[in-house]
């Protein structure tokens, strides 16, 4: 008997603003995507070392695959000359929780889009999850 699909899907609660970056004639730079509907999760907690605490929060954001229709792997994305309208996922770029419209330049900065908004993380990790459901396959980003 064949097993019935599950219309279950993944849940999200956010959008998401990623900036890729790359490098031009040695001077960094960053493309925005916003990535419309994900699962962002904060996590608060701390260590303890010989010295006191240490802040080890992070946060894990769920990427469904449903949304990566312009997602492009990161050699290729980083192959790309033109960028615009395209996005990867890769160690260092940063996230936003929410959808954010500032585009990273010489008058607004990464250190002003940090002051500005709360949820600025970079990403330290990206886990492919591409198992089970359609549905339900997504990257797993671990940030901080």
């Amino acid at each position: 008997m064949p097993r019935k699909k599950s219309g279950v899907a993944m849940r999200t609660n956010c959008s998401a603003t990623i900036y890729n970056k790359y490098v031009v004639a040695g001077a960094e730079k960053y493309q925005r995507a916003v990535l419309v509907a994900v699962a962002w999760e904060n996590r608060k907690g701390s260590n303890i070392i010989r010295s006191g605490l240490l802040a080890a929060d992070s946060v894990v954001v769920y990427v469904p695959f449903s949304i990566g229709t312009n997602y492009v792997a990161p050699r290729a994305w980083q192959a790309l000359e033109t960028k615009t309208g395209y996005w990867t996922l890769q160690i260092d770029d940063v996230m936003v929780k929410g959808t954010v419209t500032d585009e990273i330049s010489a008058e607004f900065t990464m250190t002003a889009l940090k002051a500005k908004y709360d949820d600025v993380v970079r990403i330290k990790s990206v886990d492919t999850m591409d198992m089970g459901s359609v549905t339900m396959r997504h990257f797993q980003v671990g940030a901080s």
